[in-house]
């Protein structure tokens, strides 16, 4: 009886006690920072002030994401996309296992839902009211000074401002206004901002990697692009990257951040380097090192870093430099159990590894402290030794730094079977926060570029041009794109940030005047270029009176007096409808140009230009008959005209004057006749050759003989 009751006792408290304990499992889902453009600031959580983002930064609850006016920033959630325009700032409350929180303040959101039971825990809050998703598809979110538009491209969702729930379906746009107003207008056309979220929609479709992980699984949506599937024996379907060095190894290009509550976090260099550094294992299958992702489950368990550890806080090793404290690590094989260093319960552990090890009580055993084997702890080309300041600095970690290690003297080496703890490496502040620029520099510039299939030829352009397919994203079946309307730009106006305000707390007037007008895309950045070119000042000014003063001046000289003057470039009118069509339009140049070009083209009177035709018919070759020369108009030469055409100074009166003056007839000019050709003499007659004879003499020679004598007499 007693020990009846002491049984159900047992089991009473521990189901008291079983929330508690589940409660101190950090979350099994987190976000990623999977794409970073321009200037992207990124906050663990708003108490601390936060500097630049940095790639493959775990996002979880409380992290803050501020893009400044040529910042862009996408981060990925399971399968779920966050996409982040200019000028916007998006955090993140809640992210664990049940629940996405994400508050809009300002700006401008695109979220890219691609799979059903991820759009449920999804919510999306703005100053004026929240945003739930229906189905999966491709939403947009605006948040301005005096309202909150939800912009559904394909799928459905809602619009709830705590009075009404609005129903939004695609190709439709609801507007929350800050007093209480709501409608339904029509979705407007794409701008550059759709344009970049439909091109990273492209860049990032990964069905063959669907095929052979879960879609919970955060970060798979760039290996398709940068590494090959195949099939193996041993270890089932393994995923080898391309592009990478031949020493090159997991865990060794990046840098070690601590991250809480994980503790020490492994953040790789290359722009597919999450989920095979958080999820699954690694094995070297014919020198070639190869991701085997494992089981497939439903919600696969997110870990800091799946490696072992070498080292213990007294294990020193030399150095270039000299003896200091150090540690290595090295990745963990398929069937290996990876062990956490914070605070865990026993379901955690088994989830945790379950992709790789189903047998429960090995996972109890090794947690427990039982030996490990490890396959690679004293392989050369898994192990990894650096400085312990390297790590515990947080700074990135450089083949310089690398300490190559004999096969002999890591079988010595001691194991540890969790991450180093505070007391033997104590992170530095700055192994807290993100790097940005500092950490983005140490990557090499050719892995930013997509490898090459297995016989895929490179191709010439990157970008998707306009107006291809590439313009129009991906999207599963039941998914249906709006249509463009033939129109490009969007007429919204310029997010601004706002306080999101509790239900019934009033709002605080900063005395900031709301947006007005509309906007395009990236108007910001012409404003600023426009911005960025320095005004004249008033003594600048007045010498560029003085020259245009001269240049007025110099024109009326050169010009018969009572003649118009041509407009000056400050004379033309503001407005060109209200020009004639014959008149030029004159562009500001400066005075030093305008007197070189009139020095160039002299502008002659038409007193000049007569005495210069003059000479020029005089210079004319005449022709040798007398014919009459026939009456013409007075016209100057080509060269005459071109130059008058280059400088107008005759003008409408000179020309009416000269139109109505009689016409005078041609002047005669002197006939120049040749003189007398002497008369050539009459030809010699052609020589007559006498009619040869044939010889008569017998012997045949006298013929030749005459003829020798008469050669020699010539």
């Amino acid at each position: 009886m007693l020990q009846s009751l002491r049984r159900l006792f047992l089991a009473i408290l521990l189901l008291i006690a079983w929330p508690a304990l589940a409660q101190l499992d950090p979350p099994g889902r987190v976000g990623r920072l999977s794409y970073l453009e321009g200037d992207v600031g990124f906050k663990v959580d708003r108490k601390e002030q936060g500097g630049a983002a940095t790639l493959n930064w775990p996002v979880s609850s409380g992290a803050v994401l501020d893009s400044g006016r040529n910042g862009r920033a996408e981060v990925w959630i399971g399968s779920t996309a966050y996409r982040l325009s200019r000028d916007s700032e998006v955090e993140f409350p809640v992210v664990d296992d049940h629940r996405v929180d994400v508050r809009l303040s300002g700006g401008t959101l695109a979220v890219t839902v691609l799979d059903r039971d991820q759009a449920d825990d999804v919510e999306v809050m703005t100053p004026d009211g929240n945003v739930r998703f229906l189905t999966p598809g491709r939403y947009r979110i605006n948040v301005y000074a005096e309202r909150s538009e939800l912009t559904v491209l394909a799928g459905r969702a809602t619009f709830e401002n705590g009075r009404r729930t609005l129903p939004v379906a695609a190709g439709q746009m609801a507007v929350l206004d800050s007093d209480g107003g709501e409608r339904l207008e029509a979705a407007r056309a794409y701008d550059g901002f759709d344009q970049w979220v439909a091109q990273r929609e492209n860049a990032t479709l990964a069905d063959t990697a669907r095929r052979h992980v879960s879609p919970h699984m955060t970060g798979y949506q760039d290996l398709d692009a940068y590494g090959d599937w195949r099939t193996t024996s041993d270890y089932g379907t393994v995923w080898y990257p391309r592009g990478v060095a031949s020493d090159w190894a997991p865990y060794r290009h990046g840098r070690w951040a601590w991250v809480a509550p994980w503790g020490w976090t492994w953040i790789d260099q290359a722009p597919w380097g999450f989920a095979p550094f958080h999820y699954g294992r690694w094995a070297l299958i014919a020198g070639r090192w190869g991701w085997v992702p494992g089981r497939i489950v439903a919600r696969p368990v997110y870990a800091p870093a799946l490696v072992g550890w070498v080292g213990n806080p007294g294990w020193n090793v030399s150095f270039s430099f000299g003896s200091a404290p150090a540690v290595g690590w090295f990745p963990l094989a398929p069937r290996e159990v990876y062990v956490p260093a914070y605070r865990y319960s026993p379901t955690y552990v088994r989830q945790i590894n379950i992709t790789h090890v189903t047998n429960v009580t090995h996972i109890e055993r090794v947690v427990r402290g039982a030996p490990p084997a490890y396959t690679h702890h004293a392989s050369p080309q898994a192990v990894t030794v650096v400085p312990a300041r390297q790590m515990q600095e947080g700074r990135p970690i450089s083949a310089s730094e690398i300490r190559h290690r004999e096969r002999r003297d890591l079988d010595r080496a001691p194991l540890a079977r969790q991450a180093p703890s505070a007391q033997w490496v104590a992170p530095a502040p700055a192994a807290m926060h993100p790097q940005g620029r500092e950490f983005d520099a140490q990557r090499n510039p050719r892995a930013e570029r997509r490898p090459l299939r297995d016989g895929e030829l490179p191709s010439p352009r990157q970008a998707i041009p306009e107006g291809t397919r590439g313009d129009r994203p991906h999207t599963p079946e039941g998914m249906p794109l709006m249509d463009r309307r033939g129109r490009e730009a969007e007429s919204t106006a310029q997010p601004r940030h706002r306080e999101i305000l509790p239900p019934g707390a009033a709002p605080v007037q900063t005395g900031r005047p709301p947006a007005i007008g509309p906007a395009r895309e990236g108007i910001g950045e012409s404003r600023r270029d426009e911005r960025s070119q320095p005004a004249f000042t008033q003594q600048e000014r007045q010498p560029r009176r003085e020259m245009r003063e001269m240049q007025r001046q110099d024109r009326e000289l050169r010009s018969p007096e009572g003649a118009a003057q041509p407009a000056g470039p400050r004379d033309t009118p503001r407005r060109q409808e209200a020009m004639p069509p014959s008149s030029p339009v004159y562009r500001e140049v400066p005075a030093a140009e305008v007197r070189r070009n009139e020095r160039s083209h002299p502008a002659f009177s038409p007193q000049e230009r007569e005495q210069r035709r003059e000479m020029r018919e005089m210079s004319r070759p005449q022709e040798t008959q007398s014919a009459p020369v026939p009456l013409r108009r007075e016209m100057p030469a080509p060269g005459m005209r071109r130059e008058e055409r280059a400088q107008p100074a005759v003008q409408m009166q000179e020309r009416e004057q000269r139109r109505e003056a009689p016409r005078e007839a041609p002047r005669e000019m002197p006939r120049m006749e040749r003189p007398p050709q002497p008369q050539p003499s009459a030809p010699p007659p052609p020589r007559v050759d006498p009619p040869r004879q044939q010889p008569t003499s017998p012997d045949g020679h006298e013929a030749p003989r005459r003829r020798d004598e008469e050669r020699g007499q010539r």
